[in-house]
């Protein structure tokens, strides 16, 4: 995220050659509207990885610049040439799990485990350490990276049908984290960046690469072992979110699609990946992510 000027500066596609090494299909473009949106539109063309050899195909869209992000519910996200990563990760993955509304709410909560293995990976790789002790990755139910409770990034996770075949779906995945902006590009004071808060860090090429790598690696390892046991992996995920949720204990306003507002404290992360607010007057209700517009501290 940075100030709309930055959209003039010099775009130059991501060199990618370690993701290249680890996925099955790579489109590294300098430009795009939306790489989410290339996304669906490689699913209707059949021009996504398919067959991953033994293992879950990922096929890779990363762009530069983006000129019409959006995320959920339609806001947008704005990226800087040269300083943001944004890429878009496609898999496949059985109906049968995809439809499941009683395991395919962690779908969301799997690709920001999967952000967090990245970036900690890239950071343990090229050295990089944190400027203070207490400096940890968490996510923001249902879709945002924090660290030092302001946003590096964010997640969106969706499902789509896949063309002439109805036993599987294709699970998109798209990923934005502000990386070498500094402070006085960043557009609000909730926003963070990588560089703010570790280092060293190499070169911005170099560092994409080693991030959407080693996503690459994540996603595949989480989804394969959550298609084969959905249930007893779901709940692995709930005990491992219970550490990294920065939501946990705290009171927050959550604007709803249908126009209502709840406002109380997360005392929750529930089976089926919905959090559990309690209400000024002693109510519980579960949220989820899909009824949730917007959810402030």
């Amino acid at each position: 995220m940075v100030k709309p000027m930055m959209s003039l500066l010099k775009v130059a596609a991501p060199r990618l050659e370690e993701t290249r090494a680890v996925a099955d299909k790579v489109v590294s473009l300098a430009e795009s509207g939306s790489t989410h949106a290339d996304a669906r539109d490689m699913i209707e063309r059949h021009e996504i990885a398919l067959d991953g050899g033994g293992r879950l195909p990922v096929t890779v869209i990363a762009a530069d610049y983006l000129n019409n992000a959006l995320v959920r519910f339609g806001r947008q996200w704005i990226t800087a040439p040269g300083k943001s990563l944004t890429a878009t990760f496609v898999s496949v993955i059985p109906s049968a799990v995809a439809d499941d509304e009683m395991v395919n709410g962690w779908l969301a909560m799997l690709a920001g485990l999967s952000t967090l293995d990245a970036l900690e990976g890239a950071i343990d790789a090229c050295g990089a350490r944190p400027f203070e002790e207490d400096c940890g990755f968490r996510l923001k139910w249902p879709n945002d990276v924090y660290c030092h409770g302001l946003k590096l990034g964010g997640t969106v996770a969706e499902v789509q049908p896949l063309p002439d075949d109805s036993t599987r779906r294709a699970l998109v995945v798209s990923v934005g984290l502000n990386l070498t902006m500094p402070a006085d590009h960043l557009p609000t004071p909730q926003a963070t960046s990588l560089q703010m808060n570790v280092g060293p860090l190499p070169p911005v090429d170099d560092l994409r690469d080693m991030i959407v790598s080693r996503y690459v690696v994540s996603l595949r390892e989480r989804l394969g072992a959550f298609v084969e046991a959905p249930g007893p992996e779901a709940g692995r995920m709930r005990t491992e979110m219970r550490h990294v949720c920065w939501m946990m204990g705290r009171v927050v306003d959550a604007q709803l699609i249908d126009g209502t507002a709840v406002h109380g404290e997360v005392v929750a992360l529930n089976d089926d990946a919905s959090i559990s607010v309690r209400t000024d007057d002693g109510d519980v209700r579960a949220l989820l992510a899909s009824e949730v517009g917007l959810l402030q501290q």
